[in-house]
């Protein structure tokens, strides 16, 4: 029985926890009923699951953070699941972070050992999914994407076999990690990395009219290009629910890695691009790396306060509720009328929840070869892209055409500015030609790895390498 060969825990339909064991970030996957839940503790856990799951027939379904916007990382069959495989520690001139470990608690235990790493925009993301769908951050711009910075990774594979995938080892195996997304190739249970040298930060955030809307994200784009490398910058449109006084707002916030006085004479550039003013403008104190990235994202909660609601006693991190969005990777500052149109489809009448997110990338991430590793986006300049949610029950239940509608619009905007998808931000409608969008010249090479490597396709997904896409 697999739950006597595991060091870690196996969780049945039939006990207390498995309700909670079954969740992902998106509240959208509860109704999804895998047949158990396995807590690897060990790569030992890991190659039992995976034997027990070809031997008996069941899909395997890879889970880390549990953030996969398209509920990739769960299914009906077997979810193995890796975020108690959490060490970080420094070894040397490296890092050696486990395959489940999350960005918040990587960069907590690695602050006294003076060491760090580039993690994503949201606290509670798996390092594993974060890094081999490529990892991008605010530290983008200064350090590359997190992939970039992968030394070797430890592997299980299809068959059961653990590999070490480096430069000198399983090359084409370590190439795809690389950039070619989760639960691709092999369940990674560690990770060896090149650390940053990131010791302080400040942060930063401003607050902007929505009717100053286009020009703030004209101004904001073209200000980002051209910026310093240290800058690592994100805008969102929110609406009237989130914006003083019940109105829309534009909020620009991020970290810089230079000093507070480069930082603020850099805003006063945007200022000036912008030819208006800020409605609130806040530069906190220079800080420690780890201490401002938490701030930033966590606010004021504890390490364990900012874990997802139910994973530890003294979590209230929130969960996302149902959501449709559409996301593209885009190459160059949108123009006055580019912006208009992207307004325009997020729709300042509309009420409800949703988003216009766009953070900035290019940088030191462009300065490698796209054949250099499977993330190919080295032209990108912007993720951008737009998200609707709704948190009523019975209108989730539904999935309301009307959200799907919105996204397809707002993707229709995007389109025109459009060089590429980024994997570990797919949209929610899956178009037919999804490999080559994510993956462009590298999807040959890629889908040639994955016969090598797993030629029966028993780690599979609904957009893994190889897999036709799904219709609608």
């Amino acid at each position: 029985m697999l739950r006597d060969q595991l060091k870690g825990e196996l969780v049945l339909p039939s006990d207390p926890g498995y309700q909670l064991a079954k969740q992902l970030q998106n509240t959208e996957y509860d109704r999804i009923a895998p047949r158990a839940v396995a807590y690897c503790e060990s790569q030992e856990d890991v190659v039992a699951c995976v034997r027990h799951a070809r031997e008996t027939g069941v899909a395997a379904h890879v889970r880390g953070g549990g953030h996969s916007y398209n509920g990739w990382s769960t299914g009906p069959g077997l979810v193995i699941d890796v975020s108690r495989m959490n060490h970080a520690v420094a070894d040397g001139p490296t890092v050696r972070i486990g395959g489940g470990v999350q960005s918040l608690d990587a960069l907590d235990v690695l602050e006294p050992q003076g060491r760090q790493i580039i993690s994503g925009t949201f606290p509670t993301v798996g390092q594993g999914g974060f890094l081999t769908g490529g990892g991008l951050g605010w530290q983008t711009r200064k350090f590359g994407v997190g992939c970039d910075r992968i030394v070797s990774a430890r592997v299980v594979l299809a068959d059961g076999r653990v590999v070490l995938a480096s430069a000198d080892e399983h090359p084409d195996l370590y190439w795809a990690l690389r950039g070619g997304g989760g639960g691709n190739f092999g369940i990674v249970t560690e990770f060896e990395l090149r650390p940053i040298d990131a010791p302080r930060l400040t942060g930063f955030e401003t607050l902007w009219s929505y009717e100053d809307a286009a020009d703030v994200l004209v101004a904001w784009q073209a200000w980002a290009v051209a910026a310093s490398d240290d800058l690592g910058t994100s805008l969102v449109v929110l609406p009237g629910m989130f914006g003083p006084g019940g109105k829309p707002v534009v909020k620009i916030w991020g970290v810089h890695h230079g000093t507070p006085g480069e930082l603020e004479r850099a805003l006063d550039e945007l200022t000036e691009r912008t030819c208006t003013k800020p409605m609130h403008r806040e530069v906190g104190a220079p800080g420690r790396y780890a201490d401002v990235m938490h701030e930033a994202l966590c606010g004021s909660k504890t390490v364990q306060q900012c874990h997802r609601t139910g994973t530890h006693p003294d979590a209230i991190g929130h969960r996302h509720p149902y959501t449709r969005q559409a996301y593209r990777l885009t190459g160059r500052p949108a123009g006055r009328g580019e912006a208009e149109a992207l307004l325009t489809a997020w729709n300042p009448d509309l009420d409800g929840e949703r988003y216009l997110l766009c953070m900035a990338l290019g940088g030191a991430a462009n300065r490698v070869d796209r054949t250099a590793s499977a993330y190919v986006h080295r032209d990108a300049q912007f993720l951008t892209g737009f998200q609707i949610a709704t948190r009523d029950e019975e209108s989730a239940a539904r999935k309301p055409r009307e959200y799907d509608e919105w996204a397809d619009r707002c993707g229709a905007a995007l389109a025109p500015l459009a060089t590429g998808s980024y994997i570990n931000f797919p949209s929610s409608r899956v178009p037919a030609d999804w490999e080559s969008d994510h993956y462009a010249e590298n999807a040959p090479r890629l889908r040639t790895v994955k016969r090598a490597y797993d030629p029966d396709g028993f780690f599979r997904h609904a957009q893994s390498i190889g897999e036709a896409a799904p219709a609608g």
